[in-house]
């Protein structure tokens, strides 16, 4: 097998959600991190599990070499810890630095909110607008891997209407340390009931251009993530103004 790229096919995950689909060519330690990477947002690789290097690069059918370059890219991210002479281990974040970043997330999220009120075209909003109506399509029939997958692409598109290259980084940086967190949050039936009505009273306060109805919506959603720690209680610059009605209550 060529260990710089290759066409990569991924066996099943353990819940079926990574599949066997073909990936088109990348650098081969990308698509293996891409694998490991499912596999620890979507709770398969515990925190604080040790990663089973072998294993892995039995399933994929690829040498220790690559697999262990896509570990290198997973450490950047700060979703793996290596340690010299003991292999990589998923990191386990407590409750105070998961509490930390959420609240830089939410900052970036509203701020991208704020800026692609004035800035997002209307392909734009077309394509916020798609992830909702998936997201509604799915919360419908209970696909919850389905709806997990369009509300990603909804927030994303949101900032991403912002476009602004930097913000984006960071949002994305930051979301994907965050994703395990807010995809245990939609396996829990109370919260994702709570969270699949918001959509389209964020849609809907975009496609007005109303940034601070925007912003404060967007904070107010994040309280799912924030309630998966324990309670509803981000720092006070983080809730918004005071005068504006509560998701729902508009």
């Amino acid at each position: 097998m060529d260990e710089t790229s290759s066409d990569l096919r991924f066996p099943s995950s353990r819940n079926g959600e990574a599949g066997a689909h073909g990936v088109a060519p990348r650098p081969l330690p990308q698509q293996v991190a891409e694998y490991v990477r499912d596999l620890i947002i979507h709770d398969h690789l515990k925190p604080g599990e040790r990663i089973r290097e072998r294993r892995i690069a039995e399933e994929l059918n690829v040498s220790r070499t690559p697999l262990r370059d896509a570990l290198k890219i997973l450490a950047m991210e700060r979703l793996v810890d290596l340690t010299p002479n003991k292999g990589a281990v998923v990191v386990h974040s407590t409750d105070a630095e998961i509490a930390e970043m959420l609240a830089v997330y939410s900052e970036l999220e509203a701020l991208g909110g704020r800026i692609a009120c004035g800035a997002a075209t209307e392909a734009d909003l077309l394509r916020v607008a798609h992830y909702d109506k998936v997201m509604a399509r799915a919360f419908a029939e209970e696909d919850r891997a389905a709806y997990f997958a369009a509300n990603q692409g909804f927030h994303l598109a949101i900032v991403a209407a912002s476009h602004n290259s930097t913000l984006m980084e960071m949002h994305s940086h930051l979301n994907i340390r965050l994703y395990r967190i807010r995809y245990l949050a939609v396996m829990s039936t109370q919260e994702w009931t709570a969270a699949a009505g918001e959509h389209s009273e964020l849609l809907n306060a975009l496609k007005a251009r109303d940034a601070d109805r925007l912003t404060y919506l967007q904070r107010e959603h994040l309280g799912f993530a924030w309630r998966l720690l324990g309670a509803w209680n981000p720092p006070m610059t983080l809730r918004g103004p005071t005068n504006l009605p509560r998701p729902g209550k508009a």
